[in-house]
């Protein structure tokens, strides 16, 4: 009779677990809307090249976060070796602005936005 009553109690505690991850998961999706996201790069000035991202509300495809993506170009060395670094801004919501810089004597080479 323990043994039942102990595999009963286990089995609610890991089901109700279950919806409550599910119900945790579901939050997010139900927070995304359609947005139209841009990213846009600039050079500082100290001649750094910088991205940002925003996402903003209307048209567009359905999104809970983003980050922007910077390619630099840095040229090394006496040989002068060309090495390609990619960053990555933090992720934010919607509305909420990410941002990245590239280090001194950095190239930009390109620049997009990731969503999910």
């Amino acid at each position: 009779m323990r043994w039942g009553k102990k595999i009963t109690a286990t089995s609610l505690t890991v089901m109700m677990g279950a919806v409550g991850t599910g119900l945790l998961a579901a939050a997010p999706a139900q927070a995304a809307g359609k947005y139209t996201c841009k990213a846009t790069a600039s050079m500082d000035k100290l001649g750094r090249p910088n991205a940002s991202s925003v996402c903003k509300a209307g048209g567009g495809k359905a999104v809970a976060k983003h980050r922007v993506v910077i390619k630099c170009d840095q040229v090394q060395g006496a040989r002068e070796q060309v090495m390609t670094w990619t960053l990555y801004g933090s992720w934010v919501g919607p509305g909420q602005k990410s941002t990245v810089r590239c280090g001194t004597k950095n190239f930009l080479r390109g620049f997009s936005v990731q969503t999910k």
